[in-house]
This record gives structure tokens, sequence and C-alpha cells, in this order.
């Protein structure tokens, strides 16, 4: 906690920087800020919001000087880990949604972008002017910081699926307010800096990630073009039984058609309910939890079989119309159906059922309007696809032409993101220790694969809740707790961890967290900036 003679001396300072309007005293920051769908609270000391590079320097140096830690933060939208909660409390908010800047070189497929800067920002611009190349986009929507994202090393499935390996460069203010730059750019050689990823010396830019060594105001990021042809392909796993296969088949697609394929996600019966389908709270069982019978009965009507299945493919007409062959040859053995879908037909399939009203309050005017938000992912397009599923258990209505907002909204979710070897039976156990537990806990265990390369997927697991109930709430922070542990037991580690759980993965003792500590000293000796983010 911050001392109050600190807090005070710096907050007039604060306002004398920024106009009083950029900054708010601990009660208009909670009220702000203090909103997430995890169920924890915390203590806000003050919130600031700076428009320019100079303002956050201005802002570090006035903090550093007080002895008032910064919580930096990109738009806030970080639902299911904590939204635009600090790890600590007794932190100011620095609120970087203001820095919206867009550089693009067109030529090299490079955007250099400021924190405010969203995936539906970037959208607009590539439109407005008319340039080829796809937004990295992921399912938590429009409204969603790219700079953010590829912070905490996020993913995505268009080409360039991982968000930080698309990342060419990075300037940052540090907790002494000097701004940190490559070696390249400081040499003056800013266009090469911003085309080659590596620069010259020790690769300091990954240091940014996933860390609180400093406030990072800009990122180069590069796009993927956007091809002339993007198709994508879904298709059905019957039995259970037959993930195994599924998981084969997917790996040995990844192999044969690296660059063409995107990553492929592979979701349970559950979890394409939650997409599609209105939850039966009156038919919840004795565990808390839809009876798997209710689930199959559920599912048959909206034809999505045990495992769902989908990807693209990318490429000239030619390439993917082979590629599509390939696919077909694969799946083939294992799959139930393999449908082919372009972005633009499922565009006009929805519009279709739009049109009618009996379609479109009908199951299938439902499946078209997810399928259409699903593609425009797909074509690096950003969409509210996969944020519905927030509400999917609350019984909170999603009022149509009103922006999702969960944390807002009063919804409860947490993410669980373990990696998972792209081995049959190791995702065979994962996905028994999944249902086991979160069924434990009165938790309906819905489960997505995605893969992130031919080796390794990533699995996303969204813990709903009533953020209003606080024995759910309890429960649903146990599951948690309990699927950290588990899968720790198994070998399934989490990419990235919730605000309020960075202690279980913090171990002081250990040769890695004590390095860490020693930079953290280096950069940022009083820390200041984001104390207890991934670091002792």
């Amino acid at each position: 906690m911050t001392r109050s003679g600190d807090l005070a001396r710096a907050i007039e300072t604060w306002r004398a920087q920024l106009g009083g309007d950029a900054v708010l005293d601990a009660v208009g920051a909670e009220r702000a800020y203090g909103a997430t769908t995890t169920g924890i609270q915390r203590a806000i000391a003050a919130a600031l919001k700076p428009k320019s590079v100079e303002d956050v320097r201005a802002v570090v140096a006035t903090a550093s000087q007080c002895g008032v830690p910064l919580y930096p933060l990109s738009t806030g939208r970080n639902w299911g880990y904590g939204c635009s909660l600090p790890v600590q409390d007794g932190c100011a908010v620095l609120d970087l949604s203001g820095l919206k800047r867009i550089e693009m070189d067109a030529e090299r497929g490079l955007a250099t972008l400021e924190p405010g800067v969203t995936q539906g920002d970037l959208s607009n611009y590539l439109d407005a002017h008319s340039l080829p190349f796809l937004v990295p986009t992921t399912g938590a929507g429009p409204r969603c910081s790219l700079i953010g994202n590829a912070l905490e090393r996020g993913y995505g499935i268009t080409p360039y699926a991982d968000h930080f390996g698309a990342v060419m460069g990075i300037e940052a203010v540090l907790a002494d307010g000097q701004l940190y730059r490559s070696p390249l750019a400081e040499l003056g050689g800013e266009a090469v800096d911003r085309g080659f990823k590596w620069k010259v010396g020790p690769y300091l830019d990954g240091l940014f990630a996933q860390s609180s060594f400093g406030v990072v105001t800009q990122m180069t990021i590069a796009l993927a073009s956007r091809p002339e042809r993007i198709e994508a392909f879904l298709f059905g796993i019957k039995q259970d039984a037959d993930l195994g296969c599924a998981v084969l088949a997917v790996q040995q697609i990844l192999r044969s058609l690296g660059g063409v394929a995107g990553s492929i996600n592979l979701m349970n019966a559950r979890r394409v309910l939650s997409m599609s389908a209105d939850y039966p709270r009156e038919r919840v069982g004795a565990e808390g939890i839809l009876p798997a019978a209710v689930v199959t009965e559920l599912a048959g009507g909206r034809r999505a079989l045990a495992w769902t299945g989908i990807g693209a493919l990318y490429g000239t007409a030619a390439v993917v119309r082979a590629a599509r062959q390939e696919v077909r040859r694969i799946l083939a053995p294992v799959a139930g159906r393999i449908t082919f879908v372009s972005p633009r037909l499922a565009s006009r399939l929805h519009r279709l059922t739009d049109l009618l009203p009996p379609l479109r309050q009908h199951r299938l005017g439902r499946r078209m309007e997810m399928l259409d938000l699903a593609m425009q992912v797909l074509a690096g397009r950003p969409s509210e696809v996969a944020l519905r599923l927030a509400y999917w258990t609350s019984g909170l209505g999603i009022l149509r032409g009103r922006e999702m907002d969960p944390a807002r909204d009063g919804c409860g979710l947490i993410w669980y993101p373990p990696l998972i070897p792209m081995r049959p039976e190791r995702v065979r156990v994962y996905v028994d220790m999944i249902e086991r537990i979160c069924t434990a806990h009165r938790i309906e265990p819905l489960i997505t694969l995605t893969s992130l390369s031919d080796r390794c997927f990533d699995s996303s697991v969204p813990l709903l809740f009533h953020r209003d109930d606080p024995a759910e709430t309890a429960s649903a922070q146990a599951c948690y707790r309990a699927l950290l542990d588990a899968g720790r037991a198994e070998g399934f580690l989490p990419y990235r961890m919730a605000v309020d759980a960075m202690d279980w993965v913090i171990r002081p003792d250990t040769p890695f967290w004590q390095l860490v500590g020693k930079i953290k000293s280096v950069f940022d000796p009083n820390g200041i900036i984001a104390p207890g983010r991934y670091g002792p």
C-alpha cells in the first residue's frame, strides 16, 4: 500500500500534468475499473488517462518520485483473467487506451501501433485505406487491444497465429522515465529495425512480454496478407472415443499443409452449445450441470457431434482447391461429416436468415449467425463470436445491437488455459481431468483445443458462474485452483495466469524466478511498475 501523503502529492502532480479530467481518485477509479468477471476485488489508489508517450513518461517519473506503484493496461478488457484489476492492492491504474496512433508500412505489411489501438480500430483503418491485410483477431472481440494481447502471448487462428511471434519491435517507458528502443532504432535504422525482429546484440524486446519491466507504448507487428482465397473447413467427430484419431488427423493436416492451413480448433459438444443454444437451466441435473443425455439431445438438434473441428485454408484459389482435397483425404476416416465454406457464403446465408423473421428466431438462424461470426474471425475481421459464452449460464441476456462487456454486465468467467502435448493419450487424460474436476465443482466442462503447432495444443476452458452468488463464485475460484494443481501433476501447465494466481506460478526459490527478480531490480528497483505481475 502507498503512503497517503505520497499518493496525495502524486495525484496533485498528475492533475497538473494531465488535466483534472484525466485523473481519478480512489473512489472514481474503483467505480471505473473495479468490475471483474473473476469475482476478486482490489483497492485501486487512482486512475490515470494519458494521451501521449510524453504523458506516460511524466506519469511514470512522478510515480517513481512519490513511490506510488502503477498498473498499466491497454484497454482493460482482459476478461476472465482479471479485467482491469492490478495484481496487488494500492496501485494506480495507468489506462493507455487514449494512445491510439496507427502507422502503416503497406509495402512490407508492418503496422506500428499504440496500446489503445483495438482489433476494430485496425480493421477500420485497413478498410478505410483499402489495405489487403488480416487483423490478428481473437475471440475477445473488436474492442480489445492488439498490444495487450500480444504482450500476454495471446494467439488466434489466422495465419500469424502466434501474436507475440509477429511482434517486430517494441518501445517502452522504463521506471526511471527513459524510453527503451532497440539498438538499431537508436542508430537511426528505423526501417530495418521494424522489419527485423532479432535486432543486434542481446534480444531484450522479449523481456516486456508477461513481465513488469516497463510500460510498452508502441509496438510494430507483421500482418498477414489477405490471400486470394479463404475457405474454412468444419468437421464432426461422432464418438468421444474417436478424439485421439481426430488429434492425429489435425496433426497430419498441419504437417502436410504448413503455410496453407491456419490453427485448428476442436470443441466438445458443450462448448458448441454455449455459442448456439440458450442455456436450459430447468434441465440441470443433480450434479449442477447438464446431464450427458441432455447435451446429446440438444447437440443432435443442432447437428453438433461429440467434437466439432474448425480450421481454415489460406492461399490462391488453386492452392486452396488442392488443400481442400488433402483435408478431405486426411479427415475422411475419422470425421462424421466435412463441410467447406467461405466467409462470403457464410455472410450471405446469415443475411438470408436474418431477413426472414421465422428463420431468424429458429435455431437455423442462430446457427447461421454463429457461422458468419466465426468465419469473420478466420478471415481476420474482429467479431464477438466467442465472447457470448460468458453469458451462457448466467441468465443475463445479451441485448441485440449492444456491445458485450462481461465485466460490466455481471458475468462470472475465469479462463483456465493449459498447454497440452499433441499426443492422443495425453489429450484423453486431459479431457477426463477437465470433466472430472469441473463436474465436482458444478461447472459446465466446456473444452476447446487450439493447435499452436503440430506439437502442442492450448486449451481454453471457461469456468462460468453467477458472479452475484458468493457460493458459486467460491466454487469457480476453487475449481480454477484445483485445475491448476491437477494439471501440474499431469504436466498440463498454463501459458498465462489470472492476476490473482501469480502466486501459483511464481516460485521465488527457483533459479528462473530469482533471475526474474534480479532483472526487475535493474529495470525497476523501487517496484513501481505492476508489482507482482509475473515476478516475485
